[in-house]
C-alpha cells in the first residue's frame, strides 16, 4: 500500500520508518521468522556479538524473552552461542554463516531500494543516511530521560 506522499520533515521521515517497517515484515515472511527475529538479526549485524543482557537492552525484550528469541535463532542456524572471550560466566551471541548470508542478501536489497531512486551517488547516500541515523539516536536517548508520558512540551 502506497502512503500518502507527506509536507514536512517529521512526516517523510515518519513514512520513511513506516516503510522499513514494512520492508522488515516482508524479510521476515520472506525467510520465514518472525519480526522479533529480524530485529535481533539487525543488531547482531551491527554490533557483531552480543551478550544476551545487551541484545535484551537493545530490542526492549526480557531476558527470558531474549533466551527464547536466541533458542529460535539458533534452532534456524542463523546465530550462535559461544563463550565470552574475557567472562567465563556470559556467552555471547553472534551471527552464523548462514546468518550473514540472509543479511548480505536483506542488505543488497536495502541498497537497490536507496540508491536507485535516490539519484545521487552511493557516498552521498551514505552520508545523508549516517547523519539522520545519528540525529535520531540523539532525539532516542533524549526521549529515554524524559519521564514516562511526558510530551516535553518545553524541548
Amino acid at each position: 500500500m502506497d502512503l500518502p506522499i507527506p509536507s514536512d520533515t517529521a512526516g517523510a521521515l515518519r513514512a520513511l520508518i513506516v516503510s522499513g517497517e514494512q520492508f522488515r515484515q516482508a524479510v521476515a515472511d520472506h525467510f520465514g521468522i518472525g519480526v522479533t527475529e529480524t530485529v535481533a538479526l539487525g543488531h547482531l549485524r551491527v554490533h557483531e556479538a552480543l551478550t544476551s543482557r545487551e541484545l535484551a537492552e537493545l530490542t526492549g525484550l526480557t531476558s527470558s524473552t531474549v533466551t527464547a528469541l536466541v533458542d529460535r535463532l539458533e534452532a534456524t542456524g542463523l546465530a550462535a552461542r559461544s563463550a565470552h572471550p574475557t567472562d567465563r560466566r556470559k556467552n555471547v551471541i553472534s551471527l552464523t554463516e548462514s546468518g550473514n548470508e540472509q543479511l548480505d542478501r536483506t542488505d543488497e536489497w536495502l541498497a537497490d531500494a536507496v540508491e536507485n531512486p535516490a539519484g545521487m551517488d552511493s557516498a552521498a547516500v551514505i552520508a545523508l543516511l549516517t547523519k539522520l541515523s545519528a540525529a535520531v539516536d540523539q532525539q532516542t536517548a533524549h526521549i529515554r530521560q524524559l519521564p514516562p508520558g511526558d510530551l516535553d512540551k518545553g524541548r
